[in-house]
């Protein structure tokens, strides 16, 4: 790996850092109902603004001032969030906050992947996402530890060291200039002839991001209530836990991922299990980790599926990410890279609103609403299975059945 890729990385770390002021103690700050409103309306201008960017980014073959300009609006408000009280700021900073993260994440994500050519898309894709599972575990703790002693300091906490990855991102890394004639630019597939998959790319990409629509829909549905969750006394479904704790519970799912993402990488890569294999686990761990929130009544054990939705999102983030690599030209990567982040996105603006009525209905039953919302990646890990095929080897994919 070359010393630019190692200075992104090392600016990622300590950007993902800041992470956690957003969906831990902002969501925090707020009463549960705006809680489930700040998670929706983050990703909704996640969703729109993911597209947009990213169509920029390819079209102008730009990543890296897309993605300066999301880490300057982020750390921006997060010194907003400090001042912010009401309702209406809380979730106004929470959708900038949606447009930021949109703006940097799949335009780096993109450029990552071109800066290192001739490593596996698995592998690759792993090390963006360590860095980043690593450094909000860290940045939790630290977090937890501010918001327990100096309470919304911490979000001047995030701004800061959001600045300080910003300053190395911007002084150590550059574009990948675009080239018609390199082997990448125009995607060989074994060297000797047009991928493939690039015919099949735009049902790949729907595929694809309504399964995470369906993953995040969950996943985003129960994170929305889970801080409060966890705070919330026992006489209100709780599990009565204290700033440090719940900091602490919830490292240990970064940190789960940080062990876990780099031998996930690999896995994606092998030619027992590859991309689709890997992605299904990845959805049905998650469907297994929000159900399980519903049983647990002894905050301890919360630890073990904190640990399974550890192991999930690499298995997902990994393969979905390394699959497309596949099936794009550096034409369309950050494209496809962003439809990837809007299915996301568009599942994690559904989940709180599906929550918001559920706790409405169910009269505050946080574990009812966990159950209800596990159900929902069933219909993502049925469409996986049942609409494409993939050749381990080669990762050729073909859709509904293998070529024969």
């Amino acid at each position: 790996m070359n010393r630019e890729s190692k200075h992104f990385l090392l600016s990622f770390f300590i950007i993902s850092m800041g992470t956690p002021a957003q969906f831990i103690f902002a969501v925090k700050k707020a009463d549960p109902l705006t809680g489930t409103l700040m998670v929706s309306f983050y990703f909704i201008f996640s969703a729109i603004s993911s597209i947009l960017f990213s169509k920029l980014s390819d079209r102008l073959m730009r990543r890296k001032i897309f993605a300066i300009i999301g880490f300057v609006l982020v750390a921006s408000v997060f010194i907003a969030y400090f001042f912010a009280s009401s309702p209406f700021e809380l979730i106004a900073c929470s959708s900038m906050v949606g447009i930021g993260f949109s703006a940097y994440n799949p335009t780096s994500n993109a450029l990552f992947s071109e800066m290192e050519p001739t490593i596996p898309s698995g592998k690759l894709m792993s090390y963006f996402f360590v860095v980043a599972s690593a450094g909000w575990a860290v940045g939790s703790v630290i977090a937890g530890v501010v918001d327990q002693y100096f309470g919304d300091y911490v979000f001047i906490f995030g701004a800061f060291i959001t600045l300080v990855g910003l300053s190395i991102y911007s002084l150590k890394v550059q574009d990948i200039p675009y080239d018609r004639n390199n082997a990448e630019d125009i995607r060989k597939f074994k060297n000797s002839k047009p991928n493939p998959n690039l015919k099949i790319y735009s049902v790949l990409i729907i595929i694809l991001s309504i399964a995470m629509l369906t993953r995040h829909l969950c996943v985003q549905g129960g994170f929305s209530l889970f801080p409060n969750y966890l705070e919330a006394s026992t006489l209100k479904g709780g599990l009565e836990l204290e700033s440090i704790s719940i900091s602490l519970l919830l490292a240990v799912n970064m940190t789960t991922q940080s062990i876990i993402m780099i031998p996930m990488g690999r896995l994606v890569d092998h030619k027992k299990f590859g991309r689709k294999i890997v992605l299904l686990f990845g959805l049905i761990g998650a469907n297994i980790t929000v159900f399980a929130w519903s049983l647990i009544y002894i905050p301890w054990i919360m630890i073990f599926p904190q640990m399974l939705i550890g192991f999930a999102w690499p298995a997902l983030a990994t393969a979905a990410t390394a699959l497309i690599t596949d099936i794009t030209t550096r034409r369309t990567r950050s494209q496809g890279l962003g439809w990837f982040n809007a299915g996301l996105a568009i599942g994690g603006s559904i989940g709180p609103i599906v929550s918001f009525f559920l706790m409405i209905q169910s009269t505050g039953n946080y574990r009812f609403v966990f159950q209800i919302l596990s159900l929902v990646p069933v219909a993502g890990i049925i469409l996986v299975l049942i609409a494409f095929s993939e050749n381990k080897l080669t990762h050729e994919y073909y859709l509904f059945r293998r070529k024969k």
